[in-house]
């Protein structure tokens, strides 16, 4: 069982888990990831998968993403996603 430490539980003591952190990518010329910094340069050897993720549309600043699922020449995985409203690319990590 676990003890109760006495301490009130606040909604801003938290901190969000894997958020997307902003990283720099290389399009090629149709818009698609060739190259990312993490923080050296790596090419994007294969798109293994892609998708499109629209959500919250009634909000004032609704979700649309490309999402991206790539395996660089160094052979290491990354979900990033390119944001469609602001433009910027993130690194999602799960």
């Amino acid at each position: 069982m676990v003890e109760d430490t006495g301490k009130t539980l606040r909604a801003d003591a938290y901190r969000p888990v894997n958020a997307p952190e902003p990283v720099r990518v290389e399009e090629d010329a149709s818009g698609l990831p060739a190259a990312v910094r993490t923080p050296r340069r790596q090419a994007v050897a294969a798109i293994e998968e892609r998708w499109r993720l629209d959500d919250e549309w009634w909000r004032a600043g609704p979700v649309a993403r490309l999402y991206y699922s790539v395996r660089l020449a160094s052979g290491e995985r990354l979900l990033l996603y390119k944001d469609l409203a602001g433009g910027g690319w993130y690194r999602q990590a799960y």
